[in-house]
């Protein structure tokens, strides 16, 4: 009970950050620690009561189209992998309340991630963005959100569910100013559920994290 009121009081009070955002922040301290998310699939039971859609179109900065008839670019054994690949398409979540869930509400999204995407599954890569930290040990961040965006952090758009990267970095990287870092590890690309929700659809085992001077719009 208690991590459910405090989820409820930190949607209160961060209502500028989309859904799958604000579930994290408000779930990173009352969930158990597991090797890897779980993914579950199925249709919902229950009655629906409500349903909140989301408009991706009202979203944020929309990047050039993608080539994708350039190879990927490999360096120190990772691809170079951007944002502008992985917020290439559309995938909409929407709230759904069950009955069977205590009458909290569940995300949901009649969306797929296209191949092109998904082949990225499991692969070594780097990718460019914004921290916005989760968890920390003795001043150190050792789980965070990579954003496409700085202005999802605290103010701007809205971002949506694929302009962000869920990372664990048990090392550890000392937060400062809102600065580009690369961060490179092993990522998955799957719908990723904690407690029932659907809380994104990338997550990275990070190996390296450092400071960068480019922009996350490019690999």
């Amino acid at each position: 009970m208690h991590c459910v009121s405090t989820a409820k009081s930190r949607w209160r009070l961060a209502t500028n950050l989309y859904v799958p955002i604000l579930l994290l922040a408000a779930l990173a301290g009352c969930e158990r620690q597991s090797e890897s998310a779980k993914v579950r699939s199925g249709p919902l039971r229950g009655t629906t009561i409500q349903l909140l859609t989301t408009n991706s179109a009202a979203s944020a900065i929309n990047f050039p189209p993608v080539d994708w008839s350039k190879p990927d670019v490999v360096e120190d054994g990772f691809i170079r992998l951007g944002f502008d690949k992985l917020s290439s398409f559309k995938y909409d979540v929407y709230e759904v309340y069950s009955e069977t869930n205590s009458g909290r509400p569940l995300l949901k999204s009649d969306d797929a991630i296209p191949p092109r995407v998904k082949a990225y599954d499991e692969k070594r890569v780097t990718v460019t963005g914004f921290v916005l930290p989760l968890r920390s040990k003795r001043g150190l961040v050792t789980e965070f959100l990579l954003l496409r965006d700085q202005g999802a952090c605290c103010f701007g758009p809205r971002a949506q569910i694929n302009h962000f990267i869920r990372v664990k970095y048990p090392e550890g990287l000392r937060h400062g100013p809102p600065v580009p870092w690369k961060v490179s590890g092993t990522i998955q690309v799957r719908e990723i559920y904690i407690q029932g929700y659907l809380t994104g659809i990338y997550q990275m085992d990070a190996e390296r994290v450092i400071e960068s001077s480019k922009e996350p719009g490019a690999p």
